[in-house]
């Protein structure tokens, strides 16, 4: 049997330092912390396309893992009998994804401004100034890099947009360009 918990529930336990979860595994790194699941075969379902980790700390650079609009732990793989609906209107897709990146950043002291570069992968380009704008009500006047990919599908059929984050913790930014 899997053992699944609120995420907010794990980020409260984030706070202790190293816990086991049954489901997933807790590690610190240099005062981040990040979650890897277990095994597959501890967990009794199906091999795992490899380990997972939400943000592992790289010479101070925080590179946050894809999100999509799905609850930030959930079943992997991904079980489509599972799966919760995600909503179709890719504005209120983007709010989610960007709820779940405010999540981490919360748990871990930061905030819009650590965030440097940004990867978005998107069903559809023609959904880029919805995207956007829901953006811009965020980051406000700050301005990651921001790269853009049209793919044909992403880890949750229902999902029409993933995005990834580079956080750096301290430090200024200067502007090249």
């Amino acid at each position: 049997m899997a053992v699944y918990f609120d995420r907010r529930e794990l980020l409260r336990l984030a706070g202790l330092g190293v816990a086991a979860a049954g489901a997933s595994e807790l590690f610190e790194f240099g005062g981040i912390t990040a979650l890897a699941q277990a095994p597959a075969a501890a967990r009794g379902g199906a091999a795992m396309r490899g380990g997972f980790v939400r943000a592992p700390l790289v010479n101070g650079i925080t590179p946050f893992a894809g999100e999509t609009s799905m609850e930030l732990y959930h079943r992997h793989p991904h079980d489509p009998k599972e799966e919760i609906v995600q909503p179709e209107d890719i504005r209120l897709q983007t709010r989610l994804v960007m709820r779940n990146h405010k999540e981490i950043l919360d748990w871990a002291g930061l905030g819009w401004r650590n965030v440097v570069k940004i990867t978005r992968y998107q069903k559809r380009m023609d959904e880029t100034k919805a995207i956007d704008e829901v953006l811009a009500s965020y980051f406000k006047d700050w301005a990651p890099a921001v790269t853009i990919y049209e793919v044909t599908g992403l880890s949750s059929p229902q999902a029409r947009l993933e995005i990834d984050m580079w956080v750096v913790p301290n430090g200024t930014r200067t502007v090249v360009g």
